[in-house]
């Protein structure tokens, strides 16, 4: 999804957008937030919008280790694209196992796996909760306020270069979009594999 369409969806459903996407997806609509509302070009609180989007990844998280708890390998053989990042996921938590509860929404393609795997790991619930609670916190600030300080950074080139605001926006923009295309590109290319690997097992 592009910067266009996501700053609509902001436009439509404000707060509730953030924490929708926040719990399926990642940080893309935090930052564009964080950007819109430092430019007053729609009615958000940083503050808000850091809370939403800790809100959505929070409870995201808290589901999916509580999946892997009690159905973990149920859930990893009903998604078999969440298990393609498994052994990417396993390796990290075996080495780092607080820091990788801390950190891994920062960790592209693990998100969404390492708390099943966490669960299924056999940590407990207090400690990936009080863990959890704090990368996601400090999760949801970097990106919030990462976006509106960019906003900041976007008025002062624009009060020294008039023309330089335009710029980074198109750049922002393109940013925004191309990263979409390449997960898009990533996800076809995993489903692609997936169905020779399924003919190659039946012998097709």
């Amino acid at each position: 999804m592009d910067f266009e369409s996501i700053r609509l969806l902001l436009e439509q459903w404000g707060y509730l957008i953030i924490i929708g996407w926040t719990f399926i997806e990642g940080e893309t609509v935090v930052i564009v937030a964080g950007l819109l509302a430092q430019q007053g070009l729609l009615n958000l609180n940083p503050w808000l919008i850091a809370l939403c989007a800790f809100t959505g990844s929070f409870c995201s998280d808290q589901l999916m280790f509580a999946l892997g708890k009690y159905k973990g390998p149920t859930v990893l053989h009903r998604f078999p694209r969440l298990a393609k990042n498994t052994e990417k996921a396993r390796n990290l938590m075996i080495k780092y196992e607080n820091a990788l509860i801390l950190g891994f929404r920062f960790i592209y393609g693990v998100r969404n796996i390492t708390p099943i795997l966490l669960g299924i790991s056999g940590v407990k619930h207090l400690k990936f909760f009080t863990l959890n609670m704090i990368g996601g916190c400090v999760w949801a600030a970097s990106f919030a306020f990462g976006g509106y300080y960019f906003g900041e950074l976007l008025e002062e080139l624009s009060a020294a270069f008039p023309h330089a605001k335009y710029v980074i926006l198109a750049g922002l923009i393109l940013l925004v979009t191309s990263v979409f295309l390449f997960r898009r590109f990533r996800r076809k290319k995993a489903a692609q594999q997936a169905v020779r690997e399924d003919k190659a097992d039946f012998g097709v």
